[in-house]
């Protein structure tokens, strides 16, 4: 059973729900990401058991097998409880390479004006640097498509360098605010200081 928290009280995982069966995903153009990531080189988006999923693709620079992606899925229940990791994993049909179970054990957390980030890192010792990020977007953080309530987002990054440059495309900066389509009519435009507390 994986049962993991982080640093920070607004993002905490527990076991969750097996995904449904996996839809034929649509690529859409970049104006119709959810999220403004730098160096964003697809979007894809797919429909699934009544939510939306997105999944960016993000350039690999590094000599490392596997993709970079966030992907993110939409959350439509009132007062959702925290987010599921095992949920957000079976979108991206488990957990990434280069990271185990044993790495989701020690995690590292943060807040920031979008709310709370988690992250596992993994390095390579010669200069490359993986990061397996979390983190749950709500109104309070950022406008949202229609009738959401959150959208849960998970990145896997691997770079040839820090775990900060490995985390810059989940900064608050690139997530905080949706691209030119990406927030449908209706969302709120709340914005939270950055000094209020997290969810």
């Amino acid at each position: 059973m994986l049962a993991l928290s982080a640093c920070s009280d607004g993002v905490f995982f527990v076991p969750g729900l097996t995904g449904a069966a996996p839809t034929d995903w649509v690529t859409r153009s970049s104006d119709h990401a959810w999220i403004s990531p730098p160096g964003l080189i697809l979007v894809m988006e797919r429909q699934v058991r009544g939510r939306t999923e997105q999944k960016l693709a993000l350039p690999n620079r590094t000599s490392l097998a596997g993709d970079n992606f966030i992907y993110l899925h939409t959350v439509s229940t009132p007062n959702p409880p925290g987010m599921r990791l095992e949920e957000a994993l079976s979108g991206i049909d488990g957990l990434p390479l280069p990271f185990t179970e044993d790495d989701l054990s020690v995690m590292r957390g943060r807040d920031d004006s979008a709310g709370a980030l988690a992250w596992a890192e993994w390095t390579s010792g010669a200069g490359t640097t993986c990061v397996l990020a979390m983190r749950r977007l709500t109104v309070e953080d950022r406008a949202l498509p229609a009738r959401v309530t959150a959208l849960d987002m998970v990145m896997r990054n691997c770079v040839p360098g820090s775990a900060d440059d490995a985390l810059a495309p989940a900064d608050a900066r690139h997530v905080a605010f949706p691209s030119a389509r990406g927030a449908r009519q209706g969302a709120s435009q709340r914005i939270l200081s950055p000094l209020a507390a997290p969810m």
